[in-house]
């Protein structure tokens, strides 16, 4: 049986590929094209949410959340800067990075303690926190589904209930870790 957790970061990888597999069909200036909304361009949002999922697994791996934050204001600038092709290597690269830790972790859960920039304590689990990686990037995902249309694109379905759908009927195969 596949845990719910380690099943909605696999649904999270499938729908990031679908944004970039989209992305890759349309013009390359889609991707820079500034417009008036929640981030100036599609490149910053997906910046954005590469910098978070990585910060996460710094957290996962036991860095504080100092450490992430300082590293996603690190990588910021130069992260914004890379070509769509970057950006998908980077992402599979990190989903990679996911992938492993989540198979060294097996069925055991990790407790964390993550102190909040404002100092607060919060005592959580690395399984409790994979929601909510998987909810940010379908936040996000849908920033870039109004840009699109913003800009006169269609853009793609990634919602987790086609997922569910695609991976019964077979047509994704071997992308989990069931």
């Amino acid at each position: 049986m596949t845990r719910l957790e380690l099943q909605l970061y696999d649904y999270n990888e499938w729908a990031n590929r679908q944004i970039f597999n989209r992305l890759k069909e349309l013009s390359e200036d889609v991707y820079r094209q500034e417009i008036q909304s929640v981030f100036p361009s599609i490149s910053h949002v997906l910046a954005h949410v590469y910098l978070s999922d990585l910060g996460w697994i710094e957290v996962f791996s036991g860095k504080d959340m100092n450490h992430a934050l300082m590293l996603q204001e690190q990588l910021k600038d130069e992260t914004e800067l890379k070509e769509l092709k970057e950006m998908e290597a980077m992402f599979l690269k990190l989903s990679e990075r996911y992938k492993l830790f989540f198979s060294q972790l097996g069925d055991s859960d990790k407790p964390l303690e993550i102190k909040n920039p404002n100092g607060d304590l919060m005592e959580t689990s690395v399984f409790e926190q994979v929601p909510h990686v998987t909810n940010h990037g379908t936040y996000h995902r849908g920033n870039i589904t109004a840009m699109l249309r913003q800009m006169g694109y269609a853009s793609v379905p990634t919602d987790y209930g086609l997922y569910l759908y695609l991976k019964q009927t077979g047509a994704i195969v071997g992308k989990d870790f069931s």
